[in-house]
C-alpha cells in the first residue's frame, strides 16, 4: 500500500511539474509569436519604455535581454556617439523591440534649440523607400504594371524603352536631372517634377547606356517615379504619400516638403555645413523643388512605425514587399545590390534592406536586418559622416555573434554604401 501511495505521489508531482512547465513554455511561445508578428505591442506609446534613458528589461524584452545587457548596449553606443561628436537622433530596435533611443545636439545651431525624440529630419534618399511603396501600391491597385514602359503612363516621356521596373532599380540610363536644373532652369520659383520632364523635352539628352544593361544610381529615375504617382493617382505626390502611407500608419511627425504647398511643422531640424568652426545653415534652393528622390521629412519614432509596418506587411501584400527586397537583375541576368527603392547588403550572413541619405547637411541611414528584425535609424543634420557610427552600432549589437562568426569564417571587409554620395548636384 505504501508503495502504491508513493508511486501516486510521484505521479502527482510529475503531473504538476509538467503543467507548470507547459504553462511557462506556452506563455513564452505566445509572447514570442506576439512580438514576431506584431512588433512592439500597440497598447501604448513607445516612450512608455524610456525617454532617452536605458531601456529596462520589462514585460516583453525580459525574454531576450537582462538589465546588464541593456546597460552595456546603452553605455557602449552612447560613448560611440559622444566620441564621434554626433549631432542627431538615434533609435535602435532588436527583435522588434525598442532598446535604445537618444538625442544629441541641436536642431538649430542659430538658436541652440536642442533635438528631442519628436524632431523631424529631411530623410534625403530614404525618401525613395516611400516613392517605391507608392508605385507598388498603384500596381496592387491594378492601375499600372511595373514592367510596362513609363511612356504608357506619361505619353510625352522621351525614352520609350525605359520601364518602371528599371526606374525602381536604377538601371534606366537616365542622365542627372540636377545638372539639367542647374544649367537650364532660370525661373525664380523652383521646378516641379513636371518641369523636370519639360527640361528633358526641351533639351534632349542621350541615355548613359541602354536600359537594363547597367546599374547606375539615378535620382532622376525617382523624380520621374514621383511624377508617375501624380499622373496615375491624380493627386500630388505629397498628398498621396500623406493619405496612403503617413495617415494609415499614424506617422504624425512625417510630411513631404513640397515647396509649392509648404507644410509648417514645429520642431523641425535644419541642415548645416561646418566651416571654420562654424555651422552654416543650408537653405532650400531650386533643387528642393522636385520630389520622389528626396523631400520626405520624418522622425526616428515615425521611421520605427514604418519599419514595423514593413515587418507586418502592411499597406502592401507580403509577396509585393518580398519582390521589393529582391535583387534586381540586368538584361543579362546579372544581379545588382539593389531592389526596388532599397539597397541590399549582408552583415555576418544577415540580410539587410536599407537606404542611406545625404542632402543639404542631412546625413541619414535606415537599416533593417530582416532575419532577426533589428533596426538601426540614424538621423543627423550637421553634414558630418555617420559611417563610423553606423558600423560601430552594428559591431556593438552583434559583438558576440561576430566573434563566433569570425572563428568560423575569414573576414572580408565588404564595401559599405552608407556613405556613397546620394544627392549632391556635383555627382
Amino acid at each position: 500500500m505504501q508503495l502504491i501511495i508513493k508511486d501516486n505521489l510521484h505521479a502527482v508531482k510529475a503531473f504538476i511539474f509538467s503543467k507548470i512547465l507547459f504553462s511557462f513554455v506556452s506563455r513564452s511561445v505566445f509572447l514570442f509569436l506576439l512580438i514576431y508578428f506584431m512588433g512592439v505591442p500597440r497598447f501604448g506609446k513607445s516612450d512608455r519604455y524610456f525617454q532617452g534613458q536605458p531601456a529596462s528589461a520589462g514585460f516583453f524584452n525580459v525574454l531576450f535581454f537582462s538589465e546588464e545587457e541593456l546597460r552595456f548596449i546603452d553605455h557602449k553606443i552612447t560613448n560611440l556617439l559622444l566620441e564621434n561628436k554626433f549631432n542627431g537622433n538615434v533609435l535602435i530596435a532588436r527583435y522588434g523591440m525598442l532598446i535604445y533611443e537618444r538625442s544629441f545636439g541641436f536642431s538649430s545651431f542659430r538658436t541652440s534649440e536642442p533635438l528631442d525624440q519628436q524632431t523631424t529630419f529631411q530623410l534625403a534618399s530614404i525618401s525613395k523607400t516611400f516613392t517605391s511603396a507608392a508605385v507598388l501600391m498603384l500596381q496592387q491597385d491594378s492601375l499600372l504594371t511595373i514592367d510596362d514602359p513609363l511612356k504608357n503612363y506619361i505619353p510625352e516621356f522621351p525614352y520609350p524603352d525605359i520601364t518602371i521596373r528599371q526606374l525602381l532599380s536604377h538601371t534606366s540610363g537616365l542622365q542627372n536631372y540636377m545638372w539639367m536644373v542647374e544649367r537650364y532652369w532660370k525661373k525664380a520659383v523652383p521646378p516641379t517634377n513636371e518641369d523636370v520632364l519639360q527640361l528633358f523635352l526641351s533639351y534632349p539628352r542621350p541615355l548613359n547606356f541602354s536600359p537594363g544593361t547597367r546599374f547606375d544610381y539615378s535620382n532622376t529615375g525617382f523624380v520621374f517615379l514621383g511624377l508617375l504617382v501624380e499622373r496615375v493617382s491624380g493627386q500630388s505626390y505629397a498628398s498621396f504619400i500623406q493619405e496612403r502611407i503617413f495617415d494609415p500608419l499614424q506617422m504624425d511627425r512625417s510630411f513631404v516638403h513640397d515647396l509649392q504647398n509648404p507644410v509648417e511643422m514645429e520642431n523641425r531640424a535644419y541642415g548645416y555645413r561646418q566651416w571654420r568652426g562654424q555651422h552654416i545653415l543650408i537653405p532650400d534652393d531650386k533643387l528642393d523643388g522636385p520630389l520622389g528622390d528626396k523631400g520626405v521629412f520624418s522622425s526616428t519614432h515615425d521611421l520605427y512605425k514604418w519599419d514595423q509596418a514593413l515587418h507586418r506587411s502592411e499597406l502592401l501584400s507580403s509577396d509585393i514587399w518580398q519582390m521589393a527586397f529582391e535583387n534586381a537583375r540586368l538584361n543579362n541576368d546579372t544581379m545588382v545590390e539593389y531592389g526596388m527603392g532599397w539597397r541590399l547588403q549582408e552583415f555576418l550572413d544577415k540580410k539587410i534592406v536599407h537606404h542611406p541619405g545625404r542632402w543639404h547637411g542631412f546625413r541619414t541611414s535606415f537599416k533593417r536586418f530582416i532575419d532577426d528584425h533589428t533596426t538601426i535609424i540614424v538621423l543627423s543634420n550637421n553634414n558630418s559622416s555617420i559611417l563610423e557610427v553606423i558600423e560601430g552600432i552594428q559591431d556593438i549589437l552583434y559583438y558576440d555573434e561576430k566573434e563566433i562568426w569570425l572563428a568560423n569564417n575569414e573576414w572580408v571587409e565588404s564595401p559599405q554604401d552608407d556613405e556613397l554620395p546620394e544627392l549632391e548636384p556635383t555627382e
